[in-house]
């Protein structure tokens, strides 16, 4: 089955502004791809409050379009990783809120969360549970909404910087990797092992060199800790130290030099775009996170269900419109045709009734001046028909232009029924009926009763 042209989009928050990258799919081959910066006006970090603050709002709408992906930050995320006994779907998820229940500061009803499988062996899993505060959620969707946009899919910057990271290249399969990454908005630690996220850490810059090293190697030390706790970890090699904006040369060295590790600093302008990483996600993680709310997709279904039926109402309705003027057409033409036809013979009525009544008028005329089938010829015709045997007629009634009505007597039934026969082959009657034979004895005799009707020929039938 072909897919259908289909265009997705996805969005995160840049010092800039709102960076954003579209990708139009082709069923018939690979897609083109459009990228851009909606400037704003605010050097606030969230989503939300970039998007509020556009410098031309009516831009949005315009953008962003299709299905949108949105990122929001490692810092207004709980993200921990945790290995589970391999189940089915139901059981991980189950066995996900519980734990996320436990490390989580608010209640359940007041925070979104989903997961992400990272690895399935055949007893245990690896998986990423990610959750956020239902209000910021909901923050990043009303200040869509305000836009006119309605948001599809949301995730997490981290993981599409993960992303650009393992397609460029730089996430290997074996060993321990560990990357701090300062994007100008995030700033962030993950701990890779054999190329699967094991940690996620939010840190926060400060000002003050000393007081940024210090924290670094804090964190860790204490995240490798942590880990050894749970995960064969190996010790790792060095410290890719991905950044945005200017860093001195010494804050790596000094980082090197307190940490044990070697600093291998990259500039993130090296990478795609961070909104094409998440892109990338929504196209190739068969399971990933989705921190939508659930509410949100059913209203969305509802939304889309209604269009659907309104579309299929309007299509039903035209149809019915199209099917009303078409009859509605052939009633009215036949209406001026059959109002053309009354007028017509409205006028023809009066000549038309005159023919008529000179035509009866004709018909009795000939009726009674007509000789050919008179009481007297039906007689002679009957006479001369009679056999030459013992028959005698009793009566003899004549009416204009319907036959004759015969009595009479036999010497035997058999006469009788000759006689008939005989009749039947006269041009002047049309057919003989009602005829009855019956025996009577008089004084001794015994004599055959007879009676027939002769019906003469119609006017047309060949006379």
């Amino acid at each position: 089955m072909r897919m259908r042209d289909k265009l997705i989009t996805a969005a995160c928050r840049t010092p800039d502004g709102i960076e954003w990258t579209s990708l139009n799919l082709k069923q018939d081959g690979p897609g083109t791809s459009q990228q851009g910066v909606l400037p704003v006006t605010v050097s606030g970090h969230t989503l939300a409050e970039a998007l509020a603050a556009t410098e031309r709002p009516d831009d949005v709408a315009e953008v962003l379009q299709g299905d949108i992906t949105v990122s929001m930050q490692t810092s207004e995320l709980l993200m921990r990783v945790m290995e589970f006994p391999t189940a089915d779907t139901a059981e991980i998820r189950d066995m996900v809120d519980f734990q996320i229940d436990k490390v989580s500061p608010f209640p359940a009803d007041q925070i979104g969360l989903s997961h992400e499988i990272l690895r399935q062996e055949e007893t245990t899993s690896l998986v990423l549970m990610v959750a956020a505060k239902r209000s910021r959620i909901d923050a990043i969707g009303d200040a869509f909404q305000e836009k006119g946009v309605h948001i599809h899919s949301i995730d997490a910057r981290a993981l599409g910087w993960l992303q650009l990271l393992r397609d460029e290249g730089h996430v290997t399969d074996v060993g321990c990797q560990i990357f701090i990454i300062d994007d100008g908005i995030d700033f962030i630690l993950i701990v890779l092992a054999d190329g699967l996220p094991l940690a996620f850490r939010a840190l926060h810059a400060e000002t003050e060199e000393r007081a940024l090293i210090d924290e670094l190697c804090h964190e860790i030390g204490y995240t490798l800790t942590a880990l050894d706790a749970e995960h064969d970890v190996p010790d790792p090699a060095a410290i890719q130290f991905w950044h945005r904006a200017e860093k001195p040369a010494a804050l790596f060295s000094q980082l090197a030099a307190k940490s044990g590790l070697a600093v291998e600093p990259h500039d993130l302008e090296t990478l795609p775009p961070l909104s094409e990483g998440i892109l990338r996600r929504s196209q190739a993680a068969a399971s990933r996170i989705e921190l939508i709310p659930r509410e949100w997709v059913e209203l969305q279904n509802r939304k889309q269900l209604i269009r659907k039926f309104a579309t299929i109402a309007g299509a039903i309705a035209a149809v019915w419109l199209c099917v009303l003027l078409v009859f509605f057409s052939i009633y009215k033409a036949r209406d001026i045709q059959l109002s053309r036809v009354q007028r017509e013979a409205d006028a023809l009525a009066p000549a038309a009734q005159q023919a008529l009544e000179n035509r009866q008028k004709l018909k009795a005329l000939q009726v009674y001046t007509d000789r050919s089938d008179s009481s007297l010829e039906c007689l002679r015709e009957i006479t001369r028909m009679l056999p030459d045997t013992d028959i005698e007629f009793v009566s003899f009634n004549y009416k204009k232009d319907k036959g004759v009505t015969l009595r009479g007597t036999a010497g035997s039934d058999d006469l009788a029924y000759d006689f008939f026969e005989t009749l039947t082959t006269s041009k002047l009657f049309e057919r003989l009926k009602d005829q009855s034979v019956n025996s009577k004895v008089t004084k001794g005799v015994r004599r055959a009763i007879f009676s027939a009707n002769l019906e003469l020929k119609s006017e047309g039938g060949g006379r």
